[in-house]
């Protein structure tokens, strides 16, 4: 592992994790047996909180995008919707903005609520059944970006977390560390990585002064982090 020129600033928030609770458990995902850490949906002064860290790298001119994601399906957080309004406003109109879902509550009428805000929507292929409709709905709306089967064509252990499922992941440098993103968790903590399973990879706060946050490779102690991802440190 590589650690010259480490900490890097952080120079966007590239996801902030609006739930961790899921209705799916599948076997690749982290909540799989149980999710290590608790299941719950961010508070308003915790996303308040994000928005506002948001802010600040888009007048630094750092702030490419912006993904509504997380260890979870965000869609169950009671006020998608409305957190992906006021992330658009506070992203602008240029930049992207993606939403991730496994497609089981993207119905019409969630479709037709955020179609407005031209999100990249991304669907997982986790329940082919619930999945397949949620496409043909995203293209009516014209919201689809593109669909996930990565856990069976380009599979990943989670950085060394999920230790009985196979990677096939090609060994590329982390974006997170090369680009300087960073994530916020569902409980306002700021992490290193989009892996990270329980939260090994903090390194701050929300509400921290963002030129306090750094970025650098992480470890775990139950045995997961950098050095056994699929991605190198670059």
């Amino acid at each position: 592992m590589t650690l010259s020129n480490y900490p890097r600033p952080v120079r966007q928030i590239h996801q902030i994790e609006l739930s961790t609770r899921c209705n799916l458990k599948c076997r690749y995902c982290p909540h799989f047996p149980e999710l290590p850490r608790s299941k719950e949906d961010m508070t308003e002064e915790t996303f308040c909180a994000a928005l506002d860290l948001v802010q600040h790298y888009v007048r630094q001119g750092t702030q490419t995008e912006l993904s509504l994601t997380g260890i979870g399906e965000a869609m169950l957080h009671p006020r998608f919707v409305e957190y992906a309004i006021r992330a658009r406003e506070v992203v602008g109109p240029h930049r992207q903005l993606t939403l991730t879902t496994n497609g089981i509550l993207l119905d019409d009428a969630m479709a037709a609520a955020i179609a407005p805000l031209r999100p990249a929507v991304f669907i997982s292929l986790h329940r082919p059944e619930k999945a397949g409709l949620a496409i043909e709905i995203a293209k009516r709306h014209g919201i689809l970006a593109g669909v996930n089967a990565s856990f069976a064509t380009s599979a990943f252990d989670w950085a060394g977390s999920m230790k009985n499922w196979f990677v096939s992941a090609p060994k590329i440098p982390c974006d997170y560390l090369k680009q300087g993103w960073a994530v916020i968790l569902v409980d306002g903590r700021v992490a290193t990585c989009c892996l990270d399973v329980d939260g090994s990879s903090t390194i701050g706060q929300v509400t921290d002064n963002p030129e306090m946050l750094m970025l650098k490779p992480w470890k775990s102690e139950k045995g997961a982090g950098c050095e056994f991802c699929h991605m190198s440190v670059p």
